[in-house]
């Protein structure tokens, strides 16, 4: 949207109350031209925390007022980090505000991070994912964001890339302030946003309090201040209970591995002779796809191979129109399968101490004399505390005698929550009658 120099535009915000961005500030105006743009308004048609809703009811928000947050808290950060390095942050300011509203770009249906588990059958990208990937494709070729980005700087496309790059010759900071290690504006975010869409509390911490207390050095590291290292405490903690009450909830991890076994049997029945017997008496009708639905299926690389334009259409509507069409399939499978997803019918889970061959096979059995398909309908699901890992960077913590030391010879709590070994968790899902055959209540 265009504004005029004197006008404030205020957004009603679920984290932060009311969000504004002045239009006499050049990054606030480039946030809100970016803003229309269709592929930022798409965003509104991507989960933002996938399957969630099925759990806990209220979460069907997206990842537009995510994205919009992100933008509004580098943009608060970097007007507090002007005291310190103000022509380091002046330069950078459009590329940075510009890359924390665009940095979830790329995402797709179904479910945001899902989407990269069920359409990626080649994940050797490094360490970047599918959608960050996709987000660098759009800022480089879609006319209309390139377009806006170059009316306030010919370089700012490329800019933005290799921000979301984590292009190591810009200075630490303008990388750490989206996609760092501990706290950045993109965690700080999601943190309260999905805790309040969630309708529970872990996630809340002193977010004014945090972007107070982070400094810049000479070298360009974003650090903080040992005075308010209680707030960044705070932080981790609210992330930790995110992720084991909320991201790791077991029966989302049981949703989350019947979608993927649903394009697992849609992939199987589209690549194989519609005639053949083992396909439980299919027909040419047993499966519906339309033609961006067969390029994502056909697909290695679906970020890098399909064209914007097919991307653009892989939205929540368009997944949630095909699996209307494949609960009406002659497929048998996949028809239960599907329904199973749009009716709620969930899997229920065993947790399974260790690898129990047996208990696994006894579930496969029971499931075949039951008439699934026990490729399908048993599922063993498993997952780690993946916020937990020894290669985090964390920032270091600036002490009262100006020295700088690693956080978590600081402050103990967040080197545990960071680096201590994560315990795999494994799961058996499967739907309820074959459960209660196992004979088991939990």
């Amino acid at each position: 949207m265009k504004v005029k120099p004197e006008e404030s535009i205020n957004f009603a915000d679920v984290a932060h109350g009311i969000i504004t961005f002045e239009g006499g500030d050049p990054a606030s105006r480039l946030i809100l031209e970016l803003l229309d743009t269709p592929w930022v308004q798409r965003l509104r048609r991507i989960r933002q925390t996938g399957n969630t809703l099925l759990v806990y009811m209220f979460a069907e928000h997206s990842r537009f007022g995510h994205s919009l947050g992100v933008a509004y808290l580098a943009h608060k950060l970097m007007g507090h980090l002007k005291k310190y390095s103000p022509e380091s942050v002046k330069k950078y300011e459009l590329a940075v505000s510009a890359a924390a509203l665009l940095h979830d770009i790329g995402h797709v249906a179904p479910g945001s991070h899902l989407a990269e588990r069920v359409w990626s059958k080649q994940n050797h990208h490094g360490d970047k994912a599918s959608h960050e990937l996709l987000s660098n494709r759009v800022i480089l070729e879609d006319p209309e964001i390139s377009g806006i980005l170059k009316s306030y700087d010919p370089e700012l496309p490329g800019l933005v890339s290799k921000i979301l790059s984590g292009d190591s010759s810009l200075p630490p900071w303008t990388v750490q302030i989206i996609s760092g290690g501990g706290w950045n504006a993109d965690r700080g975010n999601w943190t309260i946003v999905d805790s309040a869409m969630c309708a529970v509390s872990y996630g809340r911490y002193n977010v004014f309090a945090l972007l107070d207390a982070f400094k810049l050095t000479t070298n360009g590291e974003l650090v903080i201040q040992e005075s308010r290292l209680d707030a960044l405490t705070h932080f981790f903690v609210a992330r930790d209970s995110m992720y084991r009450q909320v991201y790791q909830h077991r029966v989302l991890q049981a949703v989350d591995a019947l979608s993927e076994n649903i394009v697992r049997r849609v992939i199987e029945l589209n690549n194989s002779d519609l005639n053949n017997s083992d396909l439980n008496n299919s027909n040419s009708k047993a499966v519906f796809v339309d033609s961006v639905m067969q390029e994502a299926l056909s697909s290695r690389n679906y970020h890098a191979d399909l064209p914007l334009e097919s991307l653009f259409k892989m939205t929540e509507p368009w997944w949630g129109y095909h699996l209307e069409q494949w609960c009406d399939s002659s497929d048998k499978t996949l028809s239960s399968l599907a329904s199973s997803l749009r009716d709620r019918k969930l899997f229920k889970t065993i947790r399974l101490e260790e690898e129990d061959s047996e208990l696994e096979a006894q579930a496969r059995k029971i499931a075949t004399e039951l008439g699934y398909d026990e490729r399908y309908h048993v599922i063993k699901t498993s997952f780690a505390d993946t916020h937990r890992s020894s290669l985090e960077e964390l920032p270091q913590v600036e002490l009262d005698s100006g020295k700088l030391k690693p956080i978590s010879e600081v402050e103990p709590l967040i080197g545990e929550l960071v680096a201590r070994s994560s315990k795999r968790r494994v799961w058996l899902a499967m739907p309820k009658e074959i459960k209660d055959r196992i004979g088991r209540v939990r």
